[in-house]
């Protein structure tokens, strides 16, 4: 494994099958062409529909620039070299697809243990944490829970609530008149510090709305294992990309501020309903492994047999 900003230098390149997670710096990639020949194959991994994202009014200028850098700007040289290009969902193949070159699906595969904070929570009364974990590309979704969250921490005074923003976004969340020992906006983290700290700190209500759009009718159902790492009573947003692996006992309801404020009040003073939707999303991380892509698609391990 290999970060952006990592040399690789010393790494062996003969024989090497080489993966490439949606960004690629100019020196990475350099690498790749020099070495190419060399290489076994060069895969594509993106869940997102970037092209979308670029040209779509969600994301800030300062994030469409670091996808036209890391991921637009760099694709011609890119698509020279790949032998497999993989994506998250059937529908971001369906987008990417392109004379040439077969667009496999790598489905999400949840890890075999997920850590599980919710026992130690279970009898807990108050106060109650509820969060909402997306970044700024999400900007849409931000806005439309901005009031709802509003009006939820005005009725529910053991109501905390947590949520991942920077920029104009962490200064309209932190302008919403919330209590401000009852809110916590968090500048978004690197995967390995988020990943670290969803495993250490759990949460009783975790808020994952999607509105319908292009950029998101791509998208993959990850959030549900973030979601259960943290023990998490979820709400999701009826959609086709949460629809996938939904299990009786989850929350799954319409884009409307009533839908969503009706259904954080029921969660918020139920602790038994809490609790059984906490337990359907665990449920739903098993049905994600038996939809899940267990092996890299296109990839072999063993010798191919001569008459194949």
């Amino acid at each position: 494994m290999k970060g952006l900003d990592d040399s690789l230098d010393a790494i062996e390149s003969d024989g090497l099958f080489v993966i490439i997670c949606r960004y690629i710096k100019q020196p990475q990639l350099r690498w790749l062409e020099e070495r190419r020949d060399k290489l076994a194959g060069v895969a594509y991994f993106v869940d997102d529909d970037i092209r979308a994202v670029v040209s779509g009014n969600e994301a800030s200028l300062p994030y469409k620039f670091r996808l036209m850098k890391l991921a637009v700007r760099p694709l011609p040289r890119v698509n020279q070299l790949l032998t497999h290009i993989w994506t998250s969902t059937e529908t971001l193949a369906g987008t990417l697809a392109a004379p040439g070159h077969q667009v496999d699906v790598l489905a999400p595969m949840p890890a075999d243990v997920i850590n599980d904070l919710s026992e130690a929570k279970a009898d807990q009364v108050m106060p109650l944490k509820m969060v909402y974990h997306a970044t700024g590309v999400h900007r849409r979704e931000h806005e439309f829970l901005m009031p709802i969250v509003q009006a939820a921490m005005e009725k529910h005074a053991h109501l905390h609530f947590e949520v991942f923003a920077n920029g104009t976004l962490a200064r309209r969340w932190s302008g919403q008149g919330i209590d401000s020992a009852r809110i916590a906006v968090v500048p978004p983290l690197t995967w390995p510090a988020y990943l670290a700290i969803t495993s250490q700190q759990g949460a009783d209500i975790a808020l994952a709305p999607l509105l319908s759009g292009k950029t998101n009718a791509s998208r993959a159902d990850t959030k549900r294992i973030d979601i259960s790492r943290m023990g998490a009573a979820a709400i999701f947003s009826r959609c086709p990309t949460f629809t996938r692996c939904a299990v009786p006992g989850e929350f799954h309801i319409g884009n409307t501020a009533e839908d969503w404020l009706q259904t954080i009040d029921r969660l918020v003073g139920d602790r038994e309903c809490r609790l059984a939707a906490r337990d359907a999303t665990r449920i739903s991380i098993e049905k994600m492994r038996e939809h899940a892509t267990p092996a890299f698609p296109g990839i072999y391990f063993e010798p191919l047999d001569d008459a194949a």
